[in-house]
């Protein structure tokens, strides 16, 4: 375990290049590799990381992960229930009807194009929402067999979060900063207090709303839909993905810009290693 602190140099997806000081005390799971594209969790201890490979797993909260499974490039993922898991990303779209363990490909419907940027599933509805490069949001109510355009607002758009209800609010992450929309994804705005959040790494909680986003040190967390902000004890560095447990609103696991794994039982207050 490290004593003292320690630096290293992340670039962000904002282009900021960062001298990021390690926790104290705080010691890595694991270290990751790829393309940081998703993480998401589909129980308490099985996460799924999604990289331009495909699908590397952990069963043991972040510990070990398999190799990458070959899906195609991961740029998204989303679940309904507890078993249907949705893959998208570049000319990818799968679904997995057993808590993605196999997995099809049924088709990208009437989307007009194949190039998806952002994705996220409403917890509430489960309609699918999903960003395509250049051209906006689009949603389906139907598991993705029709779509239609609901913004062109996130054409620029590289990560997608939805919160429940059922009109969900929505967060984008852009190259300017994070958006919101509080109508299900029609109408956009920049969130009034984002100065301090960095990059792509967003999550929200799917039952409490709770919004988690990235400094320049670690995880912020805003209870009132991004309003206001407030740092937690993350771990030390600027981060590339955040994936909330929907079965368990205080278990968190992020991966850092430089691919370390950490693990949260708390709500992000204490963060554990091997």
């Amino acid at each position: 375990m490290m004593a003292g602190i320690v630096g290293a140099v992340v670039i962000t997806a904002l282009g900021f290049v960062l001298l990021t000081p390690q926790t104290p005390n705080t010691e890595t799971l694991a270290k990751l590799e790829g393309d940081m594209h998703s993480l998401l969790f589909i129980d308490n201890d099985r996460v799924l990381y999604g990289q331009h490979a495909g699908l590397q797993v952990s069963s043991d909260d972040g510990k070990t992960w398999t190799a990458p499974g070959g899906q195609g490039d991961a740029m998204g993922l989303g679940m309904v229930g507890d078993k249907i898991v949705y893959l998208v990303g570049h000319d990818v779209f799968q679904k997995s009807l057993d808590g993605a363990k196999t997995w099809t490909s049924p088709g990208f419907g009437n989307l007009p194009s194949t190039d998806i940027h952002g994705f996220s599933v409403a917890p509430t509805t489960g309609w699918l929402y999903a960003n395509l490069a250049g051209k906006g949001l689009y949603r389906s109510t139907d598991g993705g067999k029709n779509w239609q355009l609901v913004s062109p607002t996130t054409g620029g758009a590289m990560v997608l979060v939805a919160g429940s209800g059922s009109l969900p609010t929505l967060f984008a992450a852009t190259a300017k900063g994070i958006i919101r929309s509080t109508d299900g994804g029609v109408n956009w705005q920049a969130l009034p207090s984002s100065s301090s959040l960095v990059g792509m790494a967003l999550a929200v909680h799917p039952k409490s709303g709770t919004v988690y986003a990235s400094s320049a040190t670690g995880l912020m967390r805003s209870t009132d839909n991004g309003e206001s902000w407030q740092t937690l004890n993350g771990p030390g560095e600027a981060l590339a993905l955040i994936a909330t447990n929907p079965k368990n609103e205080t278990q968190l696991m992020v991966v850092s810009g430089t691919g370390q794994v950490y693990s949260s039982r708390d709500g992000g207050q204490t963060w554990k290693g091997r």
